[in-house]
């Protein structure tokens, strides 16, 4: 299933509008086969809640949101890329072609 990262551009809201709003988000979600909401984190002093959602498109979450009553003021899908990829109890890291073949990193990265 996609993953979609959201903002939601909340403003200065109180911890009560925000489980209001997260229950709201809960009870509308069962309504979309798909449809997770996986985890939020919320900017109190910027007033943006950023949520991640498993979802089948974006169009599903824009619905999603308005049904529940919570701005979507912007979504778009994402990858996940966690540490555990990268790094484990083993002496041999799971992934790292870069480091294991020498090929330079993006300049981004570098």
């Amino acid at each position: 299933m996609p993953l979609y990262a959201i903002r939601r551009e909340v403003g200065d809201v109180t911890p009560d509008e925000i489980d209001a709003a997260a229950l709201r988000a809960l009870f509308c979600a069962v309504e979309y086969d798909g449809l997770r909401w996986v985890r939020s984190y919320w900017d109190r002093d910027q007033g943006i809640l950023n949520c991640i959602y498993e979802a089948q498109n974006a169009a599903q979450i824009q619905e999603h949101s308005m049904r529940a009553n919570i701005p979507c003021d912007d979504v778009h899908e994402v990858t996940e890329i966690l540490p555990g990829t990268y790094i484990s109890d083993s002496p041999t890291p799971v992934r790292a072609p870069a480091l294991a073949t020498n090929t330079p990193l993006p300049a981004a990265l570098s």
